[in-house]
């Protein structure tokens, strides 16, 4: 990517003028936004940096084609969510009315949707060729995994091979599902899975078993909605002309996103006119593990001769500090465009840097220090961020004990998933067999024969400490092989389990364990309960948000807490050693750091994050708490000062 199209200019100026009264239109852009808004047709590139406005500068560019002759209803508009696409309709509906001085019925404006819901609406007109009815169902993750697992069963009788055979084999239902979502999102079956040719022949078996049940299921899955649209335009040339014809422009937002299965989709769209507009941030690219592509993003030259690139660098997000110290980071990735971001906002408060002994002490000094700007404003947005799911549980119990009410965003608190309830629900079967709950939860989720094992394995035994019976449950139940068969996202749980067992290595005593959790489940519904009115919402302040970096992009909020900025942690252990996987780890601290506005705060323990130390020593404050020897990170004085704190 060599082309960088920048005036140099900084000054605001306005793409349109509402002509009846001579009022102008609230539509402000700056001068790079205008001109990328204005390019002439055919391909372009805006290379969007964090907080640089790239939505409104697609709608800018929308209201730019309709102005230049294009009928609105022969434009194309694309993202990734449904949040993202229902913002842009909003805002792009409101600009033409303001505009035209008339609204537009669904039929005579722009498609603005998702990949997905344009893949549904044409498989919904064309869905014959693919051997389905037009009132096909579209099948759910879970609905596809049971047919996956029909399939397998299918295939690979269980005379076969063991259970523990197929695990070694790599011949689980979970792997078949992954390798037929890799194959669908990826180009074809020679690139979906690094196999022998045996493997591949018995992925090609169960694939098309999978295939020929979602047929007699008239059924689409989730994949096959782009999937099987490209498959349709590129099997019947009259489709592709259909909707060639039907659009004559395709804009695509957060390019950096899309998989080669959504490029292709994008390539035969605009084959005919060419007119295709993307915008996105390459720095932003932390999807990977969708099989999103970076390389697509930044060969769109290549794939687009004559493209225009133009490069949006000036955030109106953050403060000074923040964009200075983010683009020190990502700057050390080599696959990248290269742009500097640069804002008029204040320089702002120093990033605060915060080393802890452990997960425990950091959870405290983050939820000490939310509360801190709590007692400042109750009305400003503030969040956690962390990388994996596992790390919630310490911040919210800290949250919870200092009764600051959060809400986890994207996914469920630590002590509502299923197998942490799992593991709960045996360590109070253990410490009272009368608990018929437990004892349920048990034979119903998983098994009556191995409750009856796990029951006599404690006949006559003295209760032993809380982390030895978690592995004894882990053993009898066959727990993590039960997790990597049923669900897709078994390292996740199994990060879960992990967390809890380190927690429970801290108590020697079982009913304290039991204690501990019950409390700050009952202190946590207490706090977090629904029935709050608005007078008292005022008093007690926005919730504090708990979230992953991965949901945490297109987000922003007052101030941010990224917790774990440890090597192992962020990046994480599975990058080491790789460049692509180290880089795009990298990224993801460059969107964490980006989605603060006003306040920064970083914590680590153990080992620092390598990310930490590419932030020049000028943006940051360091902060330590000056512990006695003699405390752990499991008994938190309540009462420290402020004077405990040491900043340098």
């Amino acid at each position: 990517m060599t082309k960088k199209i920048s005036t140099g200019e900084k000054d605001r100026a306005p793409l349109f003028q509402k002509k009846e009264k001579g009022e102008q239109l609230q539509f402000p852009l700056n001068t790079e936004q205008k001109r990328a808004a204005e390019a002439s047709f055919g391909p372009l590139l805006i290379v969007a940096g964090a907080g640089t406005g790239k939505t409104k500068t697609l709608i800018g560019r929308i209201a730019y084609l309709i102005e230049s002759g294009i009928p609105p209803w022969k434009i194309c508009a694309i993202t990734f969510t449904n949040k993202a696409a229902k913002e842009m309709a909003d805002r792009a509906q409101l600009l033409i009315e303001s505009k035209n001085g008339d609204s537009l019925s669904k039929s005579k404006g722009p498609f603005i949707g998702t990949f997905h819901s344009l893949g549904a609406r044409i498989l919904r007109e064309e869905c014959r060729a693919l051997e389905r009815k037009p009132n096909f169902t579209i099948f759910d993750d879970h609905d596809s995994f049971s047919l996956v697992k029909k399939a397998v069963k299918a295939i690979l009788p269980k005379s076969e091979a063991s259970k523990e055979e197929r695990k070694k084999e790599k011949e689980t239902p979970v792997i078949f599902a992954q390798g037929i979502s890799k194959i669908k999102n990826m180009r074809g079956f020679d690139q979906s899975l690094e196999v022998s040719d045996e493997k591949t022949m018995t992925t090609q078996r169960v694939f098309q078993r999978y295939e020929s049940a979602l047929i007699e299921n008239n059924a689409f899955d989730f994949d096959d909605l782009i999937e099987k649209t490209v498959a349709a335009m590129k099997s019947y040339p009259d489709i592709l002309e259909k909707y060639q014809n039907r659009f004559d422009a395709i804009l695509v937002d957060e390019y950096q996103d899309i998989n080669p299965r959504q490029y292709e989709l994008i390539q035969l769209l605009a084959g005919k006119h060419r007119n295709v507009s993307v915008v996105g941030d390459d720095e932003q690219t932390i999807y990977s593990w969708r099989y999103a592509d970076i390389g697509l993003f930044l060969n769109f030259e290549k794939h687009w001769p004559g493209a225009q690139v133009f490069f949006l660098e000036e955030n109106y997000r953050s403060t000074g500090n923040i964009i200075n110290a983010a683009g020190s980071v990502v700057k050390n990735n080599r696959f990248r465009a290269p742009k500097t971001l640069w804002t008029k906002n204040k320089p702002g408060d120093a990033i605060k840097l915060f080393e802890a002994w452990g997960e425990n002490e950091e959870a405290e000094w983050v939820a000490r220090e939310i509360q801190k700007l709590k007692n400042q404003s109750n009305n400003e947005s503030i969040a956690v961020l962390y990388r994996t799911n596992a790390q919630s549980r310490a911040i919210e119990q800290a949250l919870i004990r200092n009764n600051i009410r959060y809400q986890i965003l994207g996914g469920l608190k630590f002590y509502e998933r299923r197998e942490v309830k799992d593991v709960v629900a045996a360590l109070r079967w253990v410490s009272n067999p009368s608990d018929e709950p437990s004892k349920e939860r048990l034979e119903k989720n998983l098994s009556k024969k191995k409750f009856s094992e796990f029951r006599d394995l404690f006949k006559g035994k003295i209760v032993t400490s809380p982390q030895e019976i978690i592995e004894i449950f882990l053993e009898t139940y066959h727990y993590f092989d039960y997790l990597e068969e049923n669900f897709t996202n078994a390292e996740e749980r199994e990060g879960n389990i992990a967390e809890l067992i380190a927690f429970a290595s801290e108590f020697e005593s079982l009913s304290e364990l039991l204690e501990k959790v019950s409390l700050l489940q009952a202190v946590d519904d207490e706090n977090n309960k629904g029935r709050i009115t608005t007078k008292q919402n005022e008093v007690l302040g926005a919730a504090v948000s708990l979230l992953t970096i991965h949901l945490a992009k297109g987000l922003e909020f007052d101030s941010v807490f990224i917790i774990g900025a440890s090597e192992g942690i962020l990046p994480h252990g599975r990058s080491l050693g790789d460049e692509r996987s180290l880089e795009e780890e990298r990224r993801l601290m460059y969107v964490a750091m980006t989605r603060a506005r006003k306040d920064l705060a970083i914590s680590f323990h153990g080992t620092p994050s390598r990310f930490i130390g590419e932030i020049p020593e000028k943006y940051m404050v360091f902060q330590n708490k000056a512990w006695n020897n003699n405390s752990s990170s499991n008994d938190i004085d309540d009462d420290y000062e402020e004077e405990d704190y040491i900043t340098y």
